[in-house]
């Protein structure tokens, strides 16, 4: 059955993973803040939080491979 605004129950689950994404990887929102917040909104600032997440992935993976491994001899 759908909800007022054409939700079903099982997409709760769904808001709240993402709500819960932003709240605990996005410094600075809280609960409140991004329940409240228009999902346009909200699916901004989640595609800005995973842009910036393969970022830093990739200059984390771009310092390591510059990281000389030791070469020990046996």
């Amino acid at each position: 059955r759908l909800g007022f605004f054409g939700l079903s129950p099982k997409d709760k689950p769904k808001i709240h993973a993402s709500i819960f994404s932003l709240v605990y990887h996005g410094n600075g929102f809280n609960f409140s803040d991004v329940y409240e917040m228009p999902i346009y909104l909200r699916n901004f600032y989640i595609k800005k939080l995973i842009d910036t997440k393969k970022e830093e992935q990739k200059q984390v993976e771009k310092s390591q491979s510059k990281i000389k491994k030791p070469n020990f001899r046996r």
